[in-house]
């Protein structure tokens, strides 16, 4: 027996060809927004809304009483240089499909949250960067081999880089720096345009601000509490540096090499 079609999916097409908002439709039908987003992708609301404004244009040809769009060309056509229609049509010309579909669709965005999608991808990334270069302990050593050296068919030499725990930290400070920094300038951002139009602003939309400013100041003021993922920081880059142990790009030959393995 088919499963019967979920009238959720049918009600949120229907506000969507309104013209209403992803998350206000989602608001409405007590569902996350990522969900009425895959609706609209998998039923291809958006060729829907296409096929009616094409349905529109046949059926309602030349301009509106009162309408100035045609003044000063010759039989009331468009003068010559007119744009009206040069956005879209360069887009659609040179743009691949998927990605003029794209721009499409962010140009139904409210403003604060395309900024609020910049600000989530930018502190996964800082979490993500967190488990990726995490470094365990002092002694936490990388050794790979980025090159070999062969003559007729038989290996003469290889070139090994060698990176230090201290190296990997020091690494993952700076670059971790630079991307809070980064979350920072879209926080401040965020804030400045949500109390321009403060009134006109969700609860939802005021909610987040609160939100990804706790969240970062703990990955700011707290690395070490294993606050994500179990993710702890090893800072011990100035204590080695001044034991003026050997750069991160050094060179190991096989020999060497085959002795420590």
């Amino acid at each position: 027996m088919p499963r019967k079609p979920d009238e959720r999916i049918t009600q949120a097409k229907e506000l969507y060809l309104k013209g209403q908002k992803l998350i206000e439709i989602a608001s409405q039908l007590g569902v996350p927004e990522g969900t009425v987003r895959s609706w609209k992708n998998r039923y291809k609301w958006d060729c829907n809304v296409a096929k009616e404004k094409r349905n529109v244009a046949k059926a309602k040809k030349g301009g509106q009483p009162g309408n100035k769009n045609a003044v000063g060309g010759k039989g009331g056509a468009a003068p010559k240089q007119n744009k009206n229609a040069e956005k879209h049509g360069f887009f659609s010309k040179y743009l691949p499909e998927e990605t003029f579909s794209i721009i499409q669709e962010i140009e139904k965005k409210d403003p604060l949250d395309i900024l609020w999608e910049n600000i989530q991808i930018a502190y996964a990334a800082i979490v993500r960067a967190q488990q990726i270069m995490y470094v365990k302990d002092h002694e936490d050593k990388t050794i790979e081999k980025v090159e070999e050296k062969k003559s007729k068919g038989k290996l003469i030499g290889e070139k090994w880089e060698v990176q230090e725990a201290w190296d990997k930290q020091a690494t993952f400070l700076k670059a971790q720096a630079r991307a809070q920094g980064e979350l920072r300038s879209l926080i401040k951002q965020y804030d400045e345009l949500l109390h321009s139009n403060y009134e006109l602003a969700t609860e939802e939309q005021k909610a987040r601000i609160e939100q990804i400013r706790a969240k970062t100041e703990r990955l700011s003021t707290e690395p070490t509490d294993n606050l994500e993922d179990g993710v702890e920081i090893i800072n011990d880059a100035d204590e080695k540096a001044s034991q003026n142990i050997g750069h991160s790009d050094t060179e190991v030959s096989s020999d060497i090499q085959r002795q420590e393995t």
